[in-house]
């Protein structure tokens, strides 16, 4: 079963995610769900899912900082940046941080899907 971790204040764009993932991967996964980048920091380590994808803007720790401790924690987290900020600066930082991929909101269920696929 894989584990999943969405990190994104918007319980709408949780949702949104999770019925992508549903499509891709069925009923056999377990979601994980954290409301701001200070919670998902904090259940990494418990929970060690496959793949997180996770907001920037977030309020308590933005997802960039979350990003940089999930790496201090796990060098090999898989984790995917989901965001509405067009700034190439904020992209070329959570790919130095180790982000895996970046998706631009609105997103399709491609992109979705082509997360799930890394290894």
């Amino acid at each position: 079963m894989k584990k999943i971790m969405i990190v994104e204040d918007s319980n709408l764009m949780i949702s949104i995610i999770k019925n992508f993932v549903k499509k891709k991967l069925g009923s056999d996964v377990a979601f994980i769900e954290a409301h701001n980048g200070k919670e998902a920091v904090d259940k990494y380590p418990i929970e060690k899912p496959d793949i997180v994808f996770m907001d920037i803007k977030m309020p308590e720790m933005d997802g960039l900082t979350a990003l940089k401790n999930i790496h201090d924690i796990d060098p090999n987290a898989n984790v995917v940046m989901v965001t509405s900020l067009k700034e190439e600066s904020q992209e070329i930082a959570a790919k130095d941080l180790g982000a895996k991929l970046y998706i631009m909101k609105p997103f399709s269920s491609a992109e979705i899907f082509k997360a799930l696929d890394l290894k």
